[in-house]
Formats: structure tokens, C-alpha cells, sequence
């Protein structure tokens, strides 16, 4: 493995991606253990998986991690007391407003398709919970985090359609078509301060930076 692939290597516990994972998530810590004052206290993670929690040592004896996503995902024998797992999607969650204690959402909501989804995912969350903590990557950060590619995230997507067609770009799988490629390219969509905050408007938008650029944000309500 390269030293760029190490440091952006979200299963690699020391890499560079997963210190501003560590350092993101210890500042919210005491304020996720002051929520838990009851012997079962759950949270919903859309879109997550028991590698994220493992590489930041969350642990809490009242604690139980439900991880949402569209596919299945294998809970280890060991882990079955602090994690469980279901098939859904975070744009119907399948929830009703108090089945959750708390909603966890890492690097998602920029996946969901299209900006209509994006409001959808955040009207779903609110409704299901009244405290959450969802982020995303910025738009303004130079090095756009799935392509690995500076600034791909300014492309036009018919241009970006036709780099996908033409290469292997990391997280975006290379199209045999140019409407498959088009899709592909919708398939992530970044956002501004602004939008992330309309999406979220009753949150506080925490703003992660890496020599002063913004490089994630994080809406929280707790």
C-alpha cells in the first residue's frame, strides 16, 4: 500500500483520516456520556459499520450501536452485546420518534443521489430523533475525499462522467456507459456551510479545518 493510500485508509487505525476521525469524535464524547442515563441507551448509525467505532475505542456498558445500511452486515459473535445490524435506508427509516436515543451519521448524506434525497435523509433523521450528530465532507476542501483527485468536486458531471468511463477513481466505480457514469457521478454530492445548515437548521454546524480550509462539517443536536 502507498503512504497516500495509508493515509487516507478509513480501516487503518492510524492513518490521517482516522486521527480527524479520533479527534472529531473525542470532542463530542462527554457530551454523548452525559445523554446515557439509563441502562440501555441505543444508537442508530445509518450508513455505519463496527470498524469506525473500533478504531475510535467507543465503549459504554449501556450502549448498543445499531448499524443501518443497504446491505447486510456481519456482527462477530464477540461484538453481538454492543452492536447489532439491519437492512434498510436512510431515506425511510423505519423508526417512530423515541425508538432511537441517539442518531449517528459518518460521511452518508452526500451519498444518497440527489439534493432532493440529501433534504429527505435530514427530514428522516429529525423526525426520528431529536438528537443526532451527521457529518459530511466540504465542498471547499481541495482534495476531494472519494476520488482522492484535488478539486474533482468542481467538475462538471458530464465531464465527471467521462473520467469515470475512462478510469478506476477510487471510490467511483468506472461505467461502461456514459448514463451509468452520469448516475455514478450524482452518487455524490458535497456541501457548503450553508446548505449543510438548511438541511439542519435547529443543529449547531460544528466546522472541522486543515490549515484553515474547512475540511468536514458536523451537524449536532444533543
Amino acid at each position: 500500500m502507498s503512504i497516500f493510500k495509508f493515509l487516507v485508509d478509513h480501516n487503518k487505525k492510524g492513518s490521517f483520516v482516522n486521527q480527524f476521525r479520533q479527534k472529531r469524535f473525542d470532542i463530542l464524547k462527554n457530551r454523548i456520556e452525559k445523554l446515557i442515563q439509563k441502562d440501555h441507551f441505543k444508537i442508530l448509525d445509518i450508513g455505519g459499520d463496527i470498524q469506525y467505532w473500533k478504531n475510535i475505542g467507543w465503549q459504554h456498558p449501556s450502549c448498543q450501536i445499531h448499524l443501518l445500511n443497504l446491505y447486510t452486515s456481519e456482527i462477530p459473535q464477540s461484538d453481538v452485546n454492543k452492536f447489532s445490524s439491519s437492512v434498510g435506508n436512510g431515506l425511510a427509516l423505519e423508526y417512530k420518534k423515541g425508538d432511537v436515543d441517539l442518531i449517528f451519521s459518518n460521511s452518508v448524506i452526500e451519498h444518497v443521489g440527489s439534493y432532493e434525497n440529501q433534504q429527505i435523509f435530514a427530514n428522516e433523521v429529525r423526525r426520528v430523533s431529536d438528537k443526532y450528530i451527521i457529518q459530511t465532507p466540504s465542498l471547499w476542501f481541495p482534495l476531494e475525499p472519494h476520488s482522492l483527485l484535488p478539486l474533482f468536486q468542481f467538475l462538471p458531471h458530464s465531464f465527471r462522467a467521462l473520467l469515470i468511463m475512462t478510469f478506476n477513481i477510487n471510490y467511483f466505480p468506472k461505467a461502461t456507459t456514459y448514463k451509468a457514469a452520469i448516475i455514478v457521478s450524482h452518487s455524490t454530492l458535497m456541501f457548503t456551510h450553508k446548505r449543510f445548515k438548511q438541511l439542519f437548521p435547529d443543529a449547531e454546524i460544528q466546522v472541522e479545518r486543515f490549515l484553515g480550509i474547512p475540511k468536514s462539517y458536523t451537524a449536532i443536536k444533543l
